[in-house]
């Protein structure tokens, strides 16, 4: 498990370190303040291919670069926003590092200009490529990873599609869900993991706290009348003759989806939610922190997860008085951008705070 995490220079953070991580994390803070940023900086240190996070995460937050002669072009994901103040030049930098059961874990992303050996390479008939992302991560021996730049720091999307998550035995999977749930195409990869595993059942199970009558789930092909097909997502219903499309039970069926299957499909991993509760009254979250914890415990799984709700919060704390063994690797990170470390409340701690009305969120 990661037990530190040290973030310099990485989009709000000039300098931020993380302690006391435990088996599941929760971190509280108002908004804008980096919960978000914390789950991110996490995934680009432990991901598989760091080159990819790197990319994604500009994609998933909407950061794209528009050329102005192009006005309404979606072609290029915007990295300059990845730096601290937003500050984009050769020689900027950021780094990321962390203790893994005992291992000291780093990253180093830095602009670098290609010099005289330039590309001239052309996209588009856009700017040229003049400039490097220069990734270095401990895990391959320093060895670098490089992704093209334009002058404004925009990266091609081509780029962005040639890197794609790389998987060996030896890795450990890390899934980042986010605060709109997966799609179809992103669950039905999750779900082909766990599939005829003994993970399924419990995944099935986990539905069950939203919808008591959910017997069994399924990605059942479909064809529209255009001719094209997908794959929907449906359930079975006891004492209903018709299979239903998931969609049909709410968004907070399809959330505890996500979350369940991507912690089964992550054994010996990690896994970053953001907004946990997303979709999700506060009265099933105790039930839905009882099953991650669970979870988490017995695959392995290290879990980072932000929230904005005092509900889920609540939640967490009733959970942790009153079950105290299952909850002793819980730790709650308050995240505030004027500090340079969290402040991390254990799991009494959080239990006197929901007692006492103390506001934990910032």
């Amino acid at each position: 498990m990661l037990s530190v995490l040290h973030i310099e220079g990485f989009r709000a953070f000039r300098e931020y370190t993380v302690e006391d991580l435990g088996r599941v994390n929760l971190f509280v803070g108002r908004n804008n303040s980096g919960k978000t940023t914390v789950l991110e900086a996490a995934e680009i240190l432990l991901a598989a291919d760091s080159a990819a996070a790197v990319l994604g995460s500009p994609i998933r937050r909407g950061e794209m670069y528009v050329p102005a002669h192009q006005e309404g072009s979606g072609q290029f994901a915007d990295a300059s926003h990845l730096f601290y103040g937003h500050a984009y030049e050769p020689g900027q930098r950021f780094r990321i590092s962390g203790t893994e059961s005992g291992n000291e874990l780093w990253l180093t992303c830095k602009v670098d200009e290609i010099g005289d050996y330039r590309t001239k390479v052309r996209f588009e008939t856009l700017d040229l490529i003049d400039s490097w992302l220069d990734i270095e991560h401990s895990r391959n021996g320093g060895r670098s990873q490089h992704i093209s730049l334009m002058p404004s720091g925009a990266v091609p999307l081509e780029e962005v599609r040639q890197r794609r998550p790389k998987t060996s035995p030896e890795e450990r999977p890390v899934s980042l869900i986010r605060a709109e749930t997966p799609d179809a195409d992103k669950l039905r990869e999750f779900w082909g993991e766990i599939a005829l595993s003994d993970e399924e059942p419990r995944v099935t199970e986990s539905l069950r706290i939203l919808e008591p009558r959910i017997e069994r789930i399924a990605f059942v092909p479909t064809r529209s009348v255009y001719g094209s097909s997908s794959e929907g997502i449906y359930v079975r219903l006891s004492g209903v003759e018709n299979r239903m499309p998931l969609g049909t039970l709410g968004d907070g069926v399809r959330h505890i989806l996500a979350l369940s299957v991507a912690v089964s499909r992550s054994r010996h991993g990690f896994v970053m939610i953001d907004e946990i509760d997303t979709g999700l009254h506060h009265s099933v979250m105790t039930e839905v922190w009882r099953v991650l914890i669970t979870t988490a415990e017995r695959l392995d799984v290290q879990v980072f997860a932000t929230t904005h709700s005092l509900d889920c919060v609540r939640s967490l704390a009733w959970l942790a008085n009153t079950q105290p063994d299952l909850c002793k690797g819980v730790r709650m990170h308050r995240v505030d951008g004027e500090r340079s470390t969290t402040v991390v409340y254990g799991p009494e701690e959080i239990s006197i705070a929901a007692e006492q009305h103390v506001e934990t969120r910032g």
